[in-house]
């Protein structure tokens, strides 16, 4: 793994902690840094269309999930601190996530693994909690999570990779 790639990751996990940790505002700080420094390192503008559909899909899934009682937040809304994590982690696809991309399988079992460790995180020292049973929760996390991430990996990452860098954009 080259140095940008674990500057990519690192980043994406130093804001995850600061999101969750220290909420709405210092996750919206935390989201501008990392998105100014990925930026810094890679000036690709296809990574707009990556972190803005990873705000939109963060959105709707954060939204079922408390529509269907997996995560509470205590409000009608996903946080915002939840929806900055979301971004970050979408400057990580096509770098130090990049090696799932065309991988849907690995992908899925990654997330099968790891969304729910996440997750479990988020109520363990941040400000959400299970609205039902954790083995529920945990178990609908890991499913849909597993999905997404195939999906993200098989089909909506090559479309990505396919685009043509817009005029100035260095990768």
């Amino acid at each position: 793994m080259s140095y940008k790639k674990l500057a990519n990751f690192t980043l994406f996990v130093a804001g995850w902690w600061t999101a969750l940790l220290y909420g709405n505002a210092l996750a919206l700080i935390a989201l501008f840094i990392v998105v100014m420094l990925h930026f810094v390192m890679w000036r690709d503008m296809r990574d707009i269309f990556v972190i803005l559909g990873f705000i939109f899909c963060g959105f709707a899934v954060e939204w079922a999930f408390m529509a269907n009682g997996v995560q509470d937040y205590r409000s009608n809304l996903p946080p915002a601190w939840s929806i900055c994590i979301w971004a970050m982690l979408g400057t990580t696809m096509r770098y130090s996530l990049s090696w799932l991309i065309n991988r849907p399988l690995w992908s899925a079992l990654v997330a099968l693994l790891v969304a729910p460790a996440f997750y479990f995180n988020s109520v363990q020292f941040g400000p959400a909690g299970w609205g039902r049973p954790m083995w529920q929760c945990l178990l609908a996390i890991a499913l849909v999570w597993s999905l997404l991430a195939a999906f993200l990996s098989g089909v909506l990452m090559p479309l990505i990779e396919q685009m043509e860098p817009a005029e100035g954009s260095t990768s």
